[in-house]
Order: structure tokens, then C-alpha cells, then sequence
């Protein structure tokens, strides 16, 4: 007999898939943004680039620090963690007068998504029913893996729209 997955769990995974989603999403989609970067901030391309260099940076620093952060905090604080870091660094963003601000906007985001992409696997490995992990890790993956691919539309889409 197969146990069902509880709706705790199932909101759970939504929660920090979307967060994951948002954050890789922002990554691609700051991409598109660089020429008008340039031209606002009057700096060049090779200095534009560590809006993603530094988000890169972050996240592959902060995402292998996964394991420890899980046995030092509870899930949830991990997550609200997560969650504050990124919404910090957006705000930080919207409200960036150089580009300096601007970068570390970007580490704040950085931090928030390389605690929440594991986050959301671990939350899988620890909760869901054995015979279920499986297909949770694939819905989990599929929820990230599309961010890529409609992150520069949605950089086009908020540069056509806020110039």
C-alpha cells in the first residue's frame, strides 16, 4: 500500500520550488538587461557582467554549505532565511542609484537562492514517503529546470516594459 504524500509536504515543496524558480530565473533573465545596464550606469561590458559573476559566486559558495546549515537551523527558519535574503536583495535592486548597490542587491539574492535550491531537495529526502521521492525529485527539478529557459523572455518582458 502506498502512502500519501501529505499537503504539508506538497505546499512545502511548491514553496521553496517557486523560490528556487525565482531565483533562477532572475539569473537568466539579468542577461538581457546589460545593455541598458551599460547605458544607465555608463560602465562597459566586462564590469556589467559581475551582476552575474557575483550571483554565480554566491550561489556556488552558499549551495555546498547546504549540509551544514540544515543540521544548524530548522527548515523553516532556512527557508524564511531564504526568502528574506532574496526579497532583500530585490529591494536593494529596485532602489540602486550606482551599480555598486546594484552587485550587492545581487549577493543578497545570491545568498537567498543558494540556500533555497537545496532546500527544497533536502525537504523531499526528508519528508516525502520513500516510494514517492523519486517522482517529488523530478517535479522539484522540472519546476527549476524551467526557469532557465523563459528567463530572458522575462528579462525582454520587464525591459520593454520599464525601458
Amino acid at each position: 500500500m502506498q502512502k500519501r504524500i501529505d499537503l504539508k509536504l506538497i505546499l512545502a515543496i511548491i514553496a521553496t520550488g517557486l523560490l528556487s524558480f525565482c531565483g533562477v530565473i532572475v539569473e537568466t533573465a539579468m542577461n538581457i538587461t546589460f545593455p541598458v545596464l551599460m547605458r544607465e550606469f555608463a560602465i562597459n561590458a566586462a564590469t556589467v557582467q559581475w551582476m552575474t559573476t557575483a550571483y554565480l559566486l554566491v550561489v556556488a559558495i552558499v549551495v555546498p554549505l547546504s549540509a551544514f546549515l540544515k543540521r544548524r537551523f530548522k527548515t523553516k527558519t532556512l527557508f524564511i532565511a531564504a526568502n528574506l535574503l532574496f526579497l532583500l536583495g530585490l529591494i536593494i535592486d529596485a532602489l540602486a542609484t550606482n551599480f555598486t548597490v546594484l552587485v550587492f542587491g545581487r549577493i543578497a539574492q545570491g545568498l537567498g537562492t543558494g540556500i533555497a535550491l537545496p532546500l527544497m531537495f533536502n525537504i523531499i529526502i526528508d519528508w516525502a514517503p520513500q516510494a514517492q521521492k523519486g517522482m517529488l525529485m523530478g517535479i522539484g527539478t522540472l519546476i527549476t529546470a524551467i526557469a532557465p529557459a523563459l528567463g530572458p523572455t522575462f528579462g525582454g518582458f520587464i525591459v520593454g516594459s520599464l525601458g
